[in-house]
Protein backbone atom coordinates (compact mmCIF):
# COMPACT_ATOMS: atom_id res chain seq x y z
CA UNK A 1 0.00 0.00 0.00
CA UNK A 2 1.64 3.24 -1.11
CA UNK A 3 1.10 6.66 0.43
CA UNK A 4 -1.04 7.87 -2.46
CA UNK A 5 -3.51 4.99 -2.13
CA UNK A 6 -3.71 5.42 1.65
CA UNK A 7 -4.33 9.14 1.25
CA UNK A 8 -7.11 8.47 -1.26
CA UNK A 9 -8.77 5.97 1.08
CA UNK A 10 -8.69 8.35 4.05
CA UNK A 11 -10.06 11.23 1.98
CA UNK A 12 -12.97 9.05 0.93
CA UNK A 13 -13.68 7.98 4.52
CA UNK A 14 -13.83 11.58 5.73
CA UNK A 15 -16.04 12.50 2.77
CA UNK A 16 -18.38 9.62 3.64
CA UNK A 17 -18.58 10.86 7.22
CA UNK A 18 -19.94 14.19 5.97
CA UNK A 19 -22.23 12.93 3.22
CA UNK A 20 -23.67 9.53 4.15
CA UNK A 21 -26.67 8.83 6.40
CA UNK A 22 -25.86 7.16 9.70
CA UNK A 23 -27.28 3.82 8.56
CA UNK A 24 -25.09 3.65 5.44
CA UNK A 25 -21.69 4.79 6.65
CA UNK A 26 -20.20 1.54 7.97
CA UNK A 27 -21.19 -0.51 4.93
CA UNK A 28 -19.81 2.04 2.49
CA UNK A 29 -16.61 2.48 4.51
CA UNK A 30 -15.94 -1.27 4.53
CA UNK A 31 -16.72 -1.57 0.83
CA UNK A 32 -14.18 1.19 0.17
CA UNK A 33 -11.60 -0.49 2.41
CA UNK A 34 -12.09 -3.72 0.41
CA UNK A 35 -10.72 -1.93 -2.64
CA UNK A 36 -7.31 -1.70 -0.96
CA UNK A 37 -7.31 -4.73 1.34
CA UNK A 38 -8.70 -8.12 0.35
CA UNK A 39 -11.18 -9.61 2.86
CA UNK A 40 -14.42 -11.55 2.49
CA UNK A 41 -16.44 -10.38 5.49
CA UNK A 42 -16.11 -8.13 8.51
CA UNK A 43 -17.55 -7.40 11.92
CA UNK A 44 -17.45 -3.83 13.26
CA UNK A 45 -18.90 -2.67 16.54
CA UNK A 46 -18.51 -1.61 20.15
CA UNK A 47 -17.95 -3.96 23.08
CA UNK A 48 -17.34 -4.01 26.83
CA UNK A 49 -14.13 -5.65 28.16
CA UNK A 50 -16.38 -8.54 29.26
CA UNK A 51 -17.06 -9.11 25.50
CA UNK A 52 -20.67 -7.91 25.82
CA UNK A 53 -21.65 -6.33 22.50
CA UNK A 54 -22.97 -2.75 22.62
CA UNK A 55 -23.14 -2.14 18.87
CA UNK A 56 -22.83 -4.60 16.00
CA UNK A 57 -22.48 -4.24 12.24
CA UNK A 58 -21.88 -7.58 10.45
CA UNK A 59 -20.64 -7.03 6.90
CA UNK A 60 -21.35 -9.83 4.42
CA UNK A 61 -22.30 -12.02 7.38
CA UNK A 62 -25.72 -13.27 8.55
CA UNK A 63 -27.80 -10.77 10.52
CA UNK A 64 -27.76 -13.09 13.57
CA UNK A 65 -23.96 -13.33 13.63
CA UNK A 66 -23.72 -11.32 16.85
CA UNK A 67 -26.25 -13.58 18.59
CA UNK A 68 -24.29 -16.67 17.54
CA UNK A 69 -21.11 -15.09 18.86
CA UNK A 70 -22.64 -14.21 22.22
CA UNK A 71 -24.18 -17.64 22.68
CA UNK A 72 -21.37 -19.86 21.36
CA UNK A 73 -18.07 -18.02 21.02
CA UNK A 74 -17.92 -15.18 23.55
CA UNK A 75 -16.26 -17.06 26.42
CA UNK A 76 -13.57 -18.75 24.32
CA UNK A 77 -12.60 -16.04 21.83
CA UNK A 78 -8.80 -15.93 21.82
CA UNK A 79 -8.80 -13.40 18.96
CA UNK A 80 -10.75 -10.89 21.06
CA UNK A 81 -8.50 -11.55 24.05
CA UNK A 82 -5.42 -10.84 21.95
CA UNK A 83 -6.94 -7.62 20.61
CA UNK A 84 -8.02 -6.41 24.05
CA UNK A 85 -4.56 -7.10 25.48
CA UNK A 86 -2.94 -4.93 22.76
CA UNK A 87 -5.34 -2.02 22.14
CA UNK A 88 -4.51 -0.01 19.05
CA UNK A 89 -2.38 -2.82 17.60
CA UNK A 90 -3.86 -5.08 14.92
CA UNK A 91 -3.50 -8.80 15.65
CA UNK A 92 -3.43 -11.45 12.95
CA UNK A 93 -4.78 -15.00 13.32
CA UNK A 94 -4.38 -17.68 10.65
CA UNK A 95 -5.98 -21.08 10.02
CA UNK A 96 -3.84 -22.86 12.63
CA UNK A 97 -4.93 -20.48 15.42
CA UNK A 98 -8.56 -20.77 14.35
CA UNK A 99 -8.34 -24.56 14.41
CA UNK A 100 -6.89 -24.72 17.94
CA UNK A 101 -9.28 -22.16 19.50
CA UNK A 102 -12.63 -23.63 20.68
CA UNK A 103 -14.50 -20.41 19.93
CA UNK A 104 -12.81 -19.57 16.64
CA UNK A 105 -13.17 -23.11 15.32
CA UNK A 106 -16.94 -22.61 15.59
CA UNK A 107 -16.63 -19.57 13.32
CA UNK A 108 -14.82 -21.75 10.81
CA UNK A 109 -17.44 -24.49 11.09
CA UNK A 110 -20.50 -22.23 10.76
CA UNK A 111 -19.24 -19.29 8.69
CA UNK A 112 -16.13 -20.68 6.92
CA UNK A 113 -13.95 -17.99 8.59
CA UNK A 114 -10.31 -19.12 8.61
CA UNK A 115 -8.25 -15.93 8.97
CA UNK A 116 -8.72 -12.57 10.67
CA UNK A 117 -7.18 -9.20 11.29
CA UNK A 118 -8.60 -7.67 14.47
CA UNK A 119 -8.07 -4.17 15.86
CA UNK A 120 -9.42 -2.93 19.20
CA UNK A 121 -9.45 0.77 20.14
CA UNK A 122 -10.26 1.89 23.68
CA UNK A 123 -12.74 4.62 24.64
CA UNK A 124 -11.76 5.06 28.32
CA UNK A 125 -14.50 7.54 29.25
CA UNK A 126 -17.15 4.90 28.50
CA UNK A 127 -15.07 1.83 29.43
CA UNK A 128 -15.87 0.50 25.97
CA UNK A 129 -13.86 -0.48 22.92
CA UNK A 130 -14.43 -0.22 19.20
CA UNK A 131 -13.47 -3.41 17.41
CA UNK A 132 -13.14 -4.26 13.75
CA UNK A 133 -12.40 -7.76 12.51
CA UNK A 134 -11.65 -8.42 8.84
CA UNK A 135 -12.17 -12.05 7.82
CA UNK A 136 -11.00 -14.32 5.04
CA UNK A 137 -13.03 -17.46 4.36
CA UNK A 138 -10.09 -19.22 2.71
CA UNK A 139 -6.73 -20.52 3.91
CA UNK A 140 -4.71 -18.79 1.20
CA UNK A 141 -3.39 -16.25 0.69
CA UNK A 142 -2.41 -15.54 4.28
CA UNK A 143 -2.68 -11.99 5.60
CA UNK A 144 0.68 -10.28 5.18
CA UNK A 145 2.53 -8.23 7.77
CA UNK A 146 2.12 -5.22 5.47
CA UNK A 147 -1.67 -5.74 5.56
CA UNK A 148 -1.62 -5.93 9.35
CA UNK A 149 0.32 -2.66 9.48
CA UNK A 150 -2.15 -1.13 7.03
CA UNK A 151 -5.00 -1.95 9.45
CA UNK A 152 -3.01 -0.30 12.23
CA UNK A 153 -3.01 2.90 10.18
CA UNK A 154 -6.62 2.80 9.01
CA UNK A 155 -8.50 1.61 12.13
CA UNK A 156 -8.22 4.89 14.10
CA UNK A 157 -9.57 6.76 11.08
CA UNK A 158 -12.51 4.37 10.79
CA UNK A 159 -13.33 5.15 14.42
CA UNK A 160 -12.85 8.90 13.94
CA UNK A 161 -14.95 9.10 10.77
CA UNK A 162 -17.72 6.91 12.24
CA UNK A 163 -17.90 9.18 15.28
CA UNK A 164 -17.89 12.27 13.05
CA UNK A 165 -20.72 10.75 11.03
CA UNK A 166 -22.85 10.48 14.21
CA UNK A 167 -22.24 14.12 15.10
CA UNK A 168 -22.78 15.46 11.58
CA UNK A 169 -26.02 13.51 11.16
CA UNK A 170 -27.31 14.84 14.48
CA UNK A 171 -26.58 18.37 13.28
CA UNK A 172 -28.45 17.72 10.02
CA UNK A 173 -31.44 16.31 11.86
CA UNK A 174 -31.52 19.28 14.18
CA UNK A 175 -31.27 21.75 11.29
CA UNK A 176 -34.08 20.01 9.44
CA UNK A 177 -36.31 19.76 12.50
CA UNK A 178 -39.19 22.21 12.67
CA UNK A 179 -39.10 22.00 16.46
CA UNK A 180 -36.01 23.88 17.60
CA UNK A 181 -36.61 22.62 21.15
CA UNK A 182 -35.64 19.10 20.08
CA UNK A 183 -32.18 17.76 20.94
CA UNK A 184 -30.46 14.51 20.02
CA UNK A 185 -28.13 11.80 21.30
CA UNK A 186 -26.78 8.45 20.14
CA UNK A 187 -26.81 5.35 22.36
CA UNK A 188 -25.80 1.76 21.69
CA UNK A 189 -27.69 -1.51 22.08
CA UNK A 190 -26.98 -1.51 25.82
CA UNK A 191 -28.39 2.02 26.16
CA UNK A 192 -24.95 3.55 26.80
CA UNK A 193 -24.61 7.14 25.62
CA UNK A 194 -21.95 7.78 22.96
CA UNK A 195 -22.73 11.33 21.87
CA UNK A 196 -25.22 13.98 22.99
CA UNK A 197 -26.10 17.62 22.52
CA UNK A 198 -25.88 19.79 25.66
CA UNK A 199 -29.64 20.37 25.78
CA UNK A 200 -30.21 16.60 25.78
CA UNK A 201 -28.08 16.29 28.92
CA UNK A 202 -29.99 19.15 30.61
CA UNK A 203 -33.34 17.52 29.90
CA UNK A 204 -32.07 14.18 31.23
CA UNK A 205 -30.86 15.77 34.45
CA UNK A 206 -34.13 17.67 34.87
CA UNK A 207 -35.95 14.31 34.79
CA UNK A 208 -33.31 12.40 36.78
CA UNK A 209 -31.33 14.91 38.91
CA UNK A 210 -28.77 12.30 39.99
CA UNK A 211 -28.11 11.04 36.47
CA UNK A 212 -24.57 11.55 35.15
CA UNK A 213 -24.46 8.86 32.43
CA UNK A 214 -23.22 7.20 30.39
CA UNK A 215 -26.00 4.57 30.70
CA UNK A 216 -29.63 5.67 30.37
CA UNK A 217 -31.75 5.33 33.52
CA UNK A 218 -33.55 1.94 33.74
CA UNK A 219 -37.05 3.40 33.22
CA UNK A 220 -36.04 5.10 29.97
CA UNK A 221 -33.99 2.11 28.82
CA UNK A 222 -36.84 -0.36 29.27
CA UNK A 223 -39.27 1.78 27.27
CA UNK A 224 -36.91 2.54 24.41
CA UNK A 225 -35.55 -1.00 24.05
CA UNK A 226 -39.14 -2.23 23.88
CA UNK A 227 -39.79 0.19 21.01
CA UNK A 228 -41.95 2.57 23.06
CA UNK A 229 -41.55 6.31 23.55
CA UNK A 230 -40.75 7.49 27.06
CA UNK A 231 -42.71 10.42 28.53
CA UNK A 232 -41.82 11.75 31.97
CA UNK A 233 -42.40 14.94 33.91
CA UNK A 234 -39.50 16.82 32.32
CA UNK A 235 -38.59 14.90 29.17
CA UNK A 236 -40.15 13.06 26.24
CA UNK A 237 -37.88 10.57 24.43
CA UNK A 238 -38.30 8.91 21.06
CA UNK A 239 -35.85 6.46 19.49
CA UNK A 240 -34.90 5.52 15.93
CA UNK A 241 -32.89 2.36 15.22
CA UNK A 242 -29.93 2.65 12.87
CA UNK A 243 -27.16 0.15 12.24
CA UNK A 244 -27.13 -1.31 15.76
CA UNK A 245 -27.37 2.13 17.36
CA UNK A 246 -30.28 4.25 18.57
CA UNK A 247 -30.74 7.89 17.66
CA UNK A 248 -32.64 9.54 20.52
CA UNK A 249 -34.84 12.60 20.13
CA UNK A 250 -35.52 14.50 23.36
CA UNK A 251 -37.77 17.46 24.15
CA UNK A 252 -39.74 18.87 27.02
CA UNK A 253 -43.19 17.26 27.35
CA UNK A 254 -46.01 19.00 25.50
CA UNK A 255 -49.74 19.10 25.91
CA UNK A 256 -49.85 17.72 22.36
CA UNK A 257 -48.48 14.39 23.63
CA UNK A 258 -51.95 13.42 24.83
CA UNK A 259 -53.51 13.87 21.38
CA UNK A 260 -54.36 11.01 19.06
CA UNK A 261 -52.55 10.83 15.68
CA UNK A 262 -55.68 12.15 13.91
CA UNK A 263 -56.01 15.03 16.41
CA UNK A 264 -52.33 15.94 15.92
CA UNK A 265 -52.76 16.00 12.15
CA UNK A 266 -55.82 18.25 12.35
CA UNK A 267 -54.22 20.52 14.97
CA UNK A 268 -51.10 20.97 12.81
CA UNK A 269 -53.16 21.76 9.70
CA UNK A 270 -55.40 24.22 11.54
CA UNK A 271 -52.41 25.89 13.17
CA UNK A 272 -50.86 26.35 9.72
CA UNK A 273 -53.93 28.36 8.66
CA UNK A 274 -56.00 25.79 6.76
CA UNK A 275 -59.78 26.06 7.07
CA UNK A 276 -62.21 23.43 8.38
CA UNK A 277 -63.30 22.68 4.81
CA UNK A 278 -59.74 22.34 3.49
CA UNK A 279 -58.77 19.98 6.31
CA UNK A 280 -61.96 17.97 5.89
CA UNK A 281 -61.39 17.57 2.15
CA UNK A 282 -57.78 16.43 2.59
CA UNK A 283 -58.69 13.84 5.22
CA UNK A 284 -62.00 12.65 3.78
CA UNK A 285 -63.98 13.98 6.75
CA UNK A 286 -66.89 16.34 7.15
CA UNK A 287 -66.23 19.89 8.44
CA UNK A 288 -68.37 19.05 11.48
CA UNK A 289 -66.05 16.14 12.33
CA UNK A 290 -63.03 18.43 12.02
CA UNK A 291 -64.66 20.90 14.42
CA UNK A 292 -65.34 18.06 16.86
CA UNK A 293 -61.69 16.98 16.79
CA UNK A 294 -60.50 20.54 17.32
CA UNK A 295 -62.76 20.94 20.36
CA UNK A 296 -61.12 17.82 21.83
CA UNK A 297 -57.68 19.24 21.01
CA UNK A 298 -58.48 22.48 22.86
CA UNK A 299 -59.81 20.55 25.84
CA UNK A 300 -56.86 18.13 26.10
CA UNK A 301 -54.26 20.87 25.61
CA UNK A 302 -56.07 23.26 27.96
CA UNK A 303 -56.07 26.09 25.41
CA UNK A 304 -58.88 28.33 24.18
CA UNK A 305 -57.91 29.87 20.84
CA UNK A 306 -56.04 29.39 17.59
CA UNK A 307 -53.16 31.64 18.66
CA UNK A 308 -52.38 29.36 21.61
CA UNK A 309 -52.61 26.31 19.37
CA UNK A 310 -50.19 27.84 16.87
CA UNK A 311 -47.67 28.58 19.62
CA UNK A 312 -48.02 25.05 20.95
CA UNK A 313 -47.26 23.26 17.68
CA UNK A 314 -44.25 25.35 16.69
Amino acid sequence: MNASALSSLLLDLYRYSRELPLGEFQGQALARLQQDLSFDAAWWGVAHPSHDIHGSFPYKLPADYANFYLERVQDTDSLAEAGLSSPGQTVCFGPAQFATSPGLSLLTEHFAIQQALCTVLDTPTLNLSMFISLYRTRREPAFLESERQFCDCVAPHLWATWTSNWIIQMEHIRADSAATRISHAIVDQRAVLHSAEPRFVKLMQAEWPQWRGPALPPTARRSLQAGRDYRGRSIALRSYQSCGLMLLEARAPSALDSLSPREKTIAAAFGEGRSYKQIAASLGLSPATVRHHLRRVYSKANISNKSELTSLIK
